[in-house]
């Protein structure tokens, strides 16, 4: 698995080439197949068989890493536009037969024309429905494709289902496939996944049935283990995935390639989701654990292959119900598969993921997605609450609007009557005189169902595999997504387990086994699933909570969203703390019922988070209009946080390991400060003291006892430090400052040098803003500016270009040296060793030449640089001579004018100094330039006898200002 995540290693092109062509798959596939049909006769070929198939597994695994990094051409642009370039001249071939052979046959008579005609538009009337999956097109032309060429222009050739293997192969002779190895890889994958083309047939029903005399009559169809199924399903996903990337221009490398790679998909597209439809079911009938996660491979290459065609998908309207129908088998009947838990919620992960990608190729009736996609929410929160009243009728629902529901969306109710059926018709063998034998079963049965339906729903909301482009368009339709009917159906999960205690403490003791009046399951089955259910009341929450983050629809409905908010967050805390918040400090807990589920500890994490999420959520506004009871969060927010500082022994009746008491204290901290951040000044000053001081109280401990306390977690520590920081930046209401910054510089200090690298870091930071905002500072008398035309200084637009630029360089070399190499490798070695030897000498010749041509330039430009140089000389002397008479002039002018006062004297005795010291200077500067002079002419002579090896700087640069001096 680690080289999965390095580059392979260089290797040989022709070493590169011989494995990874589609050519060579195409072959070792071939020969994998001939020998499983030869296994039937008295030879053993199974040692061959598999070191076939395990070089087989073994190429396909490789070429899935590359695809998943750099798509299938490599993010080589310019081996994809030649291979579009040959698809695209392939498809006009194809085109122009097509066309003389309409043409010649329109020399038919007009009565046949006439029948033709008519015979013809009646297949079209009965095909209206869509291209899908029952295309009767066995050339393999077009195969349903929803992409700009047909799979065969592309290289990619599928059998079809009356054909022998590989027949559309070996029948595509007519064309060149030498560039279209993409192509081949594409149809070994196909072949291995069994998809092809043509109508079926059999219809669906009938080819699933398992009939041991039928399928001696499909000789064709080969068994493909599952290691191999599922290596071809990932190549598909990476396909798919690359494909998706490239969507966005501004981060993708290569969008030509990746264009080019959707479209290849997109000329399969029905046959191939037609196909993983066939091996979802095929694979559900199997039932072991290895089909099972072959699966949940289908499940997902099926949704990597919908989210990138989207809207070309739209007329497979067959193909699309036909994956939908088979999906929802198999959630209905999960515990017909597995017991497992884990895999029980990894089937439903990858299965929702795929039922939530459907709404992209719209409706056969011109819906937009976006429509579809809200709608299919609706349906997903009314098979929710069907199956919470249908199992256990809540007291806030009613009855009579559960029908009118039923009778205005037949369809749902349809399949929810499905699902009741395979939960109610199962059987347990055996007599339980105890009570309902069936009763555990359905209440498991529920539980999943509850969950299958919140994973379905949160796959919607949150769009999970679509792409980015169309996740951005559909923030636009928020104002369709059912968020009151969310609220209800989430707020009816958070009250589960409070009614199903209710009816267990109102039901006597003998009849709590039998399931309740109107119901399918007992008191105890609904206390033994209540907290799975909570749970996903809270995800259900906190996705509406996030779809709406910002905008008005939450906002409007503040006042609910806090109570329900709160009121959970008061369920799940201790009696004690919640007695002592609602001001009965006594103890007295006479009269108040004390729920079973206080005590757990992961419970009280979630309702913390839901907290969190309605304060980002709703923001300030929320502290204006309900502040009493966000005040009454705050400071239950406060004592969790303070509770976890106790001892061991001074905590009773709470459930949950020390690792979940740290997340606890980590997230109490988080929420504090976030609630802190954006409420401000609104939070009222009591409220803000008892924060302050439950703060000061966890620092003293974790600055004297931290690593025998529960701050010894990093994770407990880091977030405290985050709270400090809120707190000391944040002023108080009545614009004062935290009184804390003394204990929290302390701390600082003594953790800056944790053993934890983000703990020290967090310190470190935290001791920056205590310093900026609590030193005293005098207001600055002079504001320095920094010169920003140092040109040392490295800018990121010039880091970039010059990245950018030296790739290309070395692409460009990279792409002039393989031609070299090939042409080297083709050539004659007897032939290559006499052109050596020719070259040799001639490249002697002409070194000698241009050995004796270089001397003479050489020499050449010594002498105009040395006669430069005495012209420079020569007129440097003259303007010096020019500026001494000047001097002369002038000083003879001051002398005629001076007067006989003695500070006109002082005067100009001062100026006689001044122009006596410049006089000196130009001499001294008109000796030194005729010193010059003379060492150049005397190197001037010397220039006959000159020796090449003295001047090695001259020859290839100009001399500098600095040089010529």
């Amino acid at each position: 698995m680690a080289s999965s995540i390095v580059p392979p290693p260089p290797s040989k092109a022709n070493d590169h080439q011989n494995q990874t062509t589609g050519r060579s798959l195409l072959d070792l596939l071939r020969s994998r197949d001939k020998l499983i049909r030869a296994s039937s006769d008295e030879e053993d070929n199974s040692a061959e068989i598999d070191n076939t198939e395990h070089e087989l597994l073994q190429r396909l695994h490789s070429l899935d890493v590359t695809i998943r990094r750099r798509g299938l051409f490599n993010n080589d642009s310019v081996r994809s536009q030649s291979f579009y370039t040959c698809a695209s001249e392939r498809s006009s071939s194809s085109s122009s037969v097509t066309a003389a052979a309409a043409a010649a046959d329109g020399n038919v008579d007009e009565n046949e024309k006439g029948v033709k005609s008519s015979s013809s538009s009646s297949n079209k009337r009965k095909r209206k429905g869509g291209t899908g999956s029952g295309n009767n097109n066995n050339n393999n032309s077009n195969t349903g494709s929803a992409g700009g060429l047909s799979a065969t222009s592309y290289g990619i050739f599928l059998d079809s289902h009356s054909s022998t293997p590989f027949s559309a192969v070996s029948s595509s002779g007519g064309g060149d496939t030498s560039n279209l190895d993409e192509g081949l890889i594409v149809t070994v994958v196909c072949r291995i996944l069994g998809v092809t083309v043509g109508r079926r047939k059999k219809n669906d029903a009938q080819m699933m049935q398992v009939d041991d005399d039928k399928e001696e009559q499909k000789p064709q169809a080969l068994k493909h283990s599952d290691s191999l199924t599922k290596v071809a399903l990932s190549i598909i996903t990476s396909i798919c995935d690359h494909a998706k990337d490239g969507m966005v221009p501004s981060l993708s490398i290569d969008a030509q390639s990746a264009f080019i790679e959707g479209d290849m998909i997109g000329s399969i597209g029905s046959s191939l989701l037609d196909a993983l439809r066939d091996n979802i079911l095929s694979l559900y009938y199997q039932g072991n654990e290895e089909s099972i996660a072959v699966m949940m491979e289908s499940f997902k290459a099926a949704a990597s292959v919908i989210t990138l065609l989207e809207m070309r998908l739209s007329r497979a309207e067959k193909v699309i119900n036909g994956l939908k129908d088979a999906t929802w088998l198999v959630l209905n009947n999960l515990l017909s598969l597995t017991t497992d838990a884990a895999l029980i919620h990894a089937i439903q992960q990858s299965a929702t993921i795929l039922l939530a990608s459907l709404p992209l190729p719209g409706a056969s009736d011109g819906s937009p997605p976006s429509k579809v996609w809200a709608q299919c929410i609706r349906d997903g929160i009314l098979l929710l609450r069907w199956a919470i009243n249908g199992f256990f009728p809540m007291p806030t629902i009613d009855s009579s609007t559960l029908k009118d529901e039923a009778t205005k969306h037949p369809t749902v109710w349809k399949e929810h009557e499905r699902w009741l059926s395979i939960v109610t018709g199962f059987q347990v063998e055996g007599l339980d005189l105890g009570g309902d034998p069936t009763d555990g079963y359905r209440a498991n049965a529920l539980q999943i169902r509850i969950g299958c339906l919140t994973s379905y729903i949160t796959s919607l909301i949150k769009m999970e595999g679509y792409p980015l482009h169309r996740a951005n368009t559909f923030s636009s339709s928020a104002l369709l997504l059912p968020f009151d009917s969310l609220l209800d159906v989430s707020e009816l999960l958070l009250s589960f387990p409070l009614a199903a205690e209710g009816k267990h403490r109102s039901t006597k003791q003998r009849l709590r086994s039998t399931p309740v009046q109107g119901g399918l399951i007992s008191p105890d089955s609904a206390m033994s699933i209540s907290v799975e259910l909570r749970l996903c009341g809270h995800t259900l929450f906190d996705v509406a909570m996030e779809s709406c983050r910002g905008g008005s629809g939450a906002l409007s409905r503040g006042r609910r969203i806090v109570g329900m908010a709160v009121a959970n967050l008061q369920s799940s805390c201790s009696m004690a703390l919640v007695s002592v918040v609602d001001g009965k400090r006594g103890g007295d807990f006479r009269g108040q019922r004390i729920g079973w589920l206080r005590g757990s500890i992961p419970l009280r994490i979630k309702s913390i988070q839901m907290l969190l999420n309605v304060a980002i959520s709703l923001g300030s506004s929320t502290m204006s209009s309900v502040g009493t009871a966000m005040s009454k969060a705050l400071v239950l927010l406060g004592g969790c946080l303070l509770e976890q500082t106790q001892k061991e022994e001074d905590r009773v009746d709470e459930w949950g390991t020390l690792g979940e008491r740290a997340k606890l204290v980590e997230i109490s901290s988080s929420a504090l400060a976030s609630c802190v951040a954006a409420f401000g000044g609104l939070i009222p000053n009591n409220v803000r003291s008892t924060i302050d001081s439950i703060l000061h109280s966890c620092l003293t401990t974790l600055y004297c006892s931290g690593g025998s306390s529960i701050f010894a977690y990093a994770e407990a520590k880091r977030s405290i430090l985050q709270l400090a920081t809120n707190c000391v930046t944040v002023p108080w209401g009545d614009g004062g400052r935290s009184t804390i910054n003394e204990i929290v510089r302390k701390v600082s200090l003594l953790l800056k040098n944790d053993a934890d690298v983000t703990v020290a870091s967090m310190a470190l930071s935290t001791l920056c803003v205590v310093d900026a905002f609590m030193t005293p500072r005098a207001p600055a008398i002079l504001i320095a500016s920094r010169n920003q035309d140092n040109n040392g200084d490295l800018t990121a637009s010039d880091m970039m270009r010059s990245i950018n630029e030296k790739e290309t360089e070395m692409k460009s070399l990279s792409r002039a040296k393989e031609p070299k190499e090939k042409k080297s490798s083709k050539k004659d070695p007897k032939v290559s060793a006499k052109v050596s030897t020719k070259a040799a000498a001639t490249k002697s010749k002409k070194t000698a030449t241009e050995d004796s041509s270089t001397v003479k330039t050489k020499k050449s430009k010594i002498t105009e640089t040395t006669k430069a140089v005495q012209k420079e000389s020569e007129s440097n002397v003259a303007d010096a001579i020019k500026k001494v008479a000047a001097v002369e002039t002038d000083y003879k002018r001051m002398n005629s004018e001076s007067t006989n006062t003695a500070a006109s004297n002082d005067v100009a005795t001062d100026a006689m100094e001044v122009d006596e010291s410049t006089e000196d200077a130009v001499k001294a500067e008109i000796k030194s330039q005729q010193e010059h002079k003379e060492d150049t002419e005397v190197g001037d002579d010397d220039d006959d006898d000159f020796s090449l090896d003295d001047f090695p700087e001259i020859v290839d640069e100009e001399p500098d200002e600095g040089d010529r001096m």
